[in-house]
């Protein structure tokens, strides 16, 4: 079965991992890192909300536009969340907590159900994404020292077979294969959109 297929409630919490089986400690691109920059271990942790919102035509995916004042991976897109901070319980807690901080969506609106792959990024973070629903009335209110604009895509046009596309750039001396989409003006690149290619690809995995 394809991703593009129709994707429900139901398929998406059989194609991420359960709540009771949270990923790993490395990345599942850990390897790639270390054989392609000959990076140290990530041990920074830290855990995003991937947030499904259910619409009258379908599932949507909501995203941020981070602040262009931000030192790091200024005015990129992104799913909210950040490091895991001592008083967090875990990685749920975190990608709460930096959902409400960030747009304001509370945790009594959003159902996580589950996980997609841990990820490890190039500036020493361990990334789990929390995939979650999230009420279609939620309110926002935007942290304005770090996120910029808040939106939704149409989770059918992010599975469209033609959608997601490879690309090459060069960086430390290494070309290195990104993955990336563009929405309305918007270019969705780097970990978000290599979180999305985990979703793709285990959803097609998915019965």
């Amino acid at each position: 079965m394809s991703a593009s297929s129709i994707v429900d409630a139901a398929r998406l919490r059989r194609a991420v991992r359960a709540l009771g089986n949270p990923p790993g400690e490395r990345g599942w691109n850990a390897d790639e890192l270390a054989d392609l920059f000959d990076l140290s271990p990530c041990h920074r942790e830290a855990a995003v909300l991937v947030p499904f919102v259910q619409r009258r035509d379908g599932l949507s995916l909501l995203f941020t536009q981070r602040s262009e004042q931000l030192r790091q991976h200024a005015g990129q897109v992104s799913f909210p969340g950040g490091a895991v901070d001592a008083s967090d319980a875990g990685v749920i807690e975190a990608a709460l907590r930096e959902t409400h901080e960030e747009i304001g969506i509370t945790a009594a609106a959003v159902e996580p159900f589950g996980y997609l792959d841990r990820l490890d990024t190039v500036s020493g973070y361990s990334v789990t994404p929390v995939a979650a629903f999230v009420r279609g009335d939620y309110d926002l209110r935007l942290e304005a020292a770090e996120v910029e604009d808040a939106f939704e895509v149409p989770l059918e046009f992010i599975l469209a077979p033609t959608t997601l596309r490879r690309e090459m750039i060069h960086w430390r001396g290494r070309d290195r294969t990104i993955y990336a989409f563009d929405w309305q003006g918007r270019r969705i690149w780097g970990v978000t959109a290599a979180m999305l290619k985990n979703l793709i690809d285990r959803l097609e995995q998915a019965p």
